[in-house]
C-alpha cells in the first residue's frame, strides 16, 4: 500500500534552490519511521515559515510573507494566524491524508472572528469531499491569533493551502 505524504503549497514563496538568498525551508517529520526503516521521513515539506512559531515570534521578513497572502494590509494590520503556529494543523492534515490517501490541492478559507475563533470554512479547491470534511473540522477546532485592523482585533479570513501527494 502506498504511503501518504503532504507537501505544503506556498507558490509565491518558493525560490530557486541555487539562489544564495533563498530562505530556509521547514518541514515536519513522522513521529515513527515506516515499518522496516529507521528513517523519519518528511510528512510536510516546503514551508518558507517555521511551523512551530506563533505569529509574534516570526521575524519581520516571515511576517511579511504571511501578509503577502492578503491584498491590502496596512502598517498597523495583522492577519489571523494559528495561535501556536501551523504545525498542529499540518500534522492533523497528514493524519487525514494517511486515511483517505488522495492526491491534489486543498485550498480553504477560515473565517476567524475578532476573538480568534473560527466561524466557518469555505472551500476553494479539494481533491476529495471526505478530506474536505475532515480538514474543515480540524480548522474549525483550531485557535487563532485574531487579525488586527488598524491595531484593533477584527474578523478576517485565514487561507489554508496544502498539496497532497503520494509517495
Amino acid at each position: 500500500m502506498p504511503l501518504a505524504a503532504a507537501l505544503l503549497l506556498f507558490a509565491p514563496w518558493i525560490a530557486c534552490a541555487a539562489d544564495p538568498a533563498t530562505p530556509p525551508r521547514y518541514s515536519l517529520k513522522q513521529d515513527r519511521p515506516d515499518t522496516g526503516s529507521h528513517i523519519l521521513r518528511d510528512i510536510v515539506s516546503g514551508s518558507a515559515l517555521p511551523l512551530d512559531k506563533p505569529y509574534g515570534e516570526l521575524s519581520p521578513e516571515q511576517q511579511a510573507l504571511v501578509k503577502s497572502q492578503y491584498e491590502a494590509l496596512g502598517a498597523n494590520d495583522e492577519p489571523p494566524y494559528p495561535l501556536n503556529g501551523p504545525r498542529g494543523l499540518y500534522k492533523a492534515m497528514s493524519a487525514g491524508q494517511d486515511r483517505v490517501q488522495v492526491h491534489g490541492r486543498l485550498s480553504l478559507l477560515v473565517d476567524v472572528d475578532s476573538h480568534g475563533e473560527a466561524q466557518s470554512v469555505s472551500v476553494l479547491a479539494s481533491p476529495d469531499s471526505r478530506l474536505t470534511t475532515y480538514a474543515a473540522g480540524v480548522l474549525m477546532k483550531a485557535k487563532y491569533k485574531p487579525a488586527r485592523c488598524d491595531g484593533a482585533p477584527c474578523a478576517m479570513q485565514y487561507p489554508f493551502r496544502i498539496n497532497f501527494t503520494m509517495r
